[in-house]
């Protein structure tokens, strides 16, 4: 029997009614019931939409009765189709109900056709110098039009807040997850979720889906030692990592620049990746057309020194992380470029209402 093509089959899924808690919430929008294994009142019924997609992919035979990998094969080929769902809400730690909402993008595409994992050309550049020690909802943005009607109002796209964040990661350039979560603390880790961080957790996909043998062996290598990883903390003048397990940590906002020696993040020590302060100067010199874009983006390659030169899509575990309120100001900031109709001092503007907005979180909030 052939396999069936995972966005068709899980779609068709939701509709039966025969999974309890998978359903549509509204028309492109659906939920699936996420319930951790470690729960004492999980059942086979929590688990039976994993299953079923076990049963399909084959994995069923090389685990017949391990739940956590039903979820996890689930999950992975559930995250790899970005063009297909786009997770909105993530309510999995929602005691009473966990579970996760997706919407349905692209509806009329096949985007699983023909898809194939790329070889790399160089063996001996798959060899890495590892470095390691033995949900919310989240509106779509409204994007302004300026060409087709020069007299329009100026449109704001929704704000985000500024513990709204973007987590991508990234094996050797291939996007493995990308996920929205609105959380002050942020625990990065591989199988190794601990409560007493008091962060939100969110662990590193798997290598299942990747075909390279050698690129398998070395990320698993950085995996297994990644443990606890690090925390992100979200304070009052920035974003800070903390570093807790054993994988050594390069950070970084420039990736463009090749650093000698790049240092890595200190074990257990606070390190600000992203100062609020300089990129509302940044923002607001960008606006006035007296520097580039800013960089906002924090990037973190785990196991393997960098910025050291070599291209980012040979490193093996990637994770990039952007503050969506620092993308949404920086987008109002572009549009200014695309409008005469704009003030010359909406860049201030756009500055203060980045800083009212951080102090204003930060009065309301028992935060650092």
């Amino acid at each position: 029997m052939n396999r069936p093509l995972f966005a068709s089959w899980l779609i068709e899924q939701v509709t039966t009614g025969q999974y309890k808690g998978l359903q549509y919430v509204n028309q492109n929008q659906f939920r699936v019931p996420w319930k951790h294994n470690s729960r004492k009142d999980c059942s086979d019924e929590d688990s039976k939409i994993f299953r079923a997609w076990a049963v399909c992919s084959g994995k069923i035979v090389e685990y017949p009765n391990d739940k956590a990998k039903w979820k996890t094969n689930f999950r992975c080929t559930l995250n790899n189709l970005t063009k297909r769902f786009k997770m909105v809400g993530d309510y999995s730690k929602n005691s009473e109900d966990p579970h996760k909402i997706y919407e349905i993008i692209n509806n009329e595409y096949d985007y699983e056709g023909g898809r194939t994992e790329p070889t790399p050309k160089d063996d001996d550049d798959m060899v890495p110098d590892i470095y390691c020690s033995p949900v919310e909802e989240f509106p779509t943005g409204i994007e302004p039009d300026y060409g087709a009607n020069p007299g329009a109002e100026f449109l704001v796209p929704p704000q985000p807040n500024i513990f709204d964040l973007e987590v991508s990661i990234h094996y050797r350039g291939k996007l493995m997850s990308k996920q929205q979560v609105s959380c002050h603390r942020l625990q990065l880790h591989y199988q190794h979720p601990s409560p007493e961080l008091d962060a939100h957790p969110l662990c590193f996909p798997s290598t299942q889906g990747l075909l390279d043998h050698k690129q398998i062996h070395y990320t698993n290598h950085i995996l297994n030692n990644i443990q606890k990883g690090l925390v992100l903390e979200v304070r009052n003048n920035g974003i800070y990592a903390i570093r807790q397990g054993s994988c050594h940590v390069f950070a970084c906002t420039h990736p463009s620049e090749a650093y000698p020696d790049p240092t890595t993040l200190p074990k257990c020590s606070p390190v600000e990746l992203l100062s609020f302060e300089n990129y509302i100067n940044e923002l607001k010199l960008f606006g006035e057309h007296k520097r580039g874009s800013p960089d906002y983006t924090i990037q973190m390659c785990f196991g393997e020194k960098f910025p050291d030169g070599r291209p980012q899509e040979k490193k093996l575990v990637v994770v990039k992380v952007v503050p969506l309120i620092c993308r949404h100001f920086h987008e109002l900031a572009q549009a200014e470029g695309a409008s005469s109709l704009l003030s010359d001092n909406i860049s201030l503007q756009i500055s203060n209402s980045l800083f009212d907005l951080i102090s204003s979180f930060m009065a309301a909030t028992d935060l650092p």
